[in-house]
């Protein structure tokens, strides 16, 4: 039915699926409070 190499694959795939959404949501995170920081030097600055 599967060899080993179809069922890594289906794994591989499975686990990249689940953990898309929270991957995403860090990196927007991360991105959001780097706007936010570099909004505050801008205006430390100023």
């Amino acid at each position: 039915m599967f060899n080993a190499v179809t069922l890594k694959r289906i794994v591989r795939d499975s686990v990249r699926l689940y953990f898309a959404p929270l991957v995403g949501a860090v990196r927007g995170a991360r991105a959001e409070v780097a706007i936010v920081l570099k909004d505050i030097r801008q205006h430390r600055d100023s």
